[in-house]
């Protein structure tokens, strides 16, 4: 999916700005996203996890982080994840759940390189918890 006729939200094309991958299947959540994010971030965005596995095998090279949303039609964000830690272990996934207990809950919280943030969720604290992803990935 693109956003402004190109994959890539620029806020600055001179700029070295970490690339964030958004997965979401609301295009309200991932147009928020990527105002709030785009101004410190270069942005890719997928509507699914299996666009989103897509963009991110022909974007590899510049995908830093990924926020994405749980619960989505033909992939979702668990399956997803798995999948991207299969091709990239490390790569660090901000996951966007309602999801509040249970066994998935428990099994989410155990992945590596998963942040689970549970909706709602404060904008700032999102910012935050990836600015500490990109700290740890150094």
């Amino acid at each position: 999916m693109s956003v402004g006729g190109s994959p890539f939200l620029k806020a600055n094309s001179m700029s070295t700005k970490h690339t964030v991958l958004i997965v979401d299947d609301e295009s309200y959540i991932r147009d928020l996203l990527v105002s709030v994010l785009g101004i410190e971030y270069r942005v890719l965005v997928a509507e699914d996890g299996l666009e989103a596995l897509e963009t991110y095998q022909k974007n590899a090279d510049e995908v830093e982080g990924v926020v994405t949303d749980l619960f989505m039609p033909r992939m979702d964000g668990e399956e997803f994840i798995d999948r991207l830690h299969g091709i990239q272990p490390e790569m660090p996934v901000i996951l966007i759940t309602a999801l509040q207990d249970g066994d998935r809950m428990e099994r989410l919280k155990q992945k590596t390189n998963v942040t689970v943030m549970p909706k709602p969720f404060n904008l700032g604290q999102l910012r935050n918890t990836l600015r500490r992803c990109f700290v740890e990935q150094s």
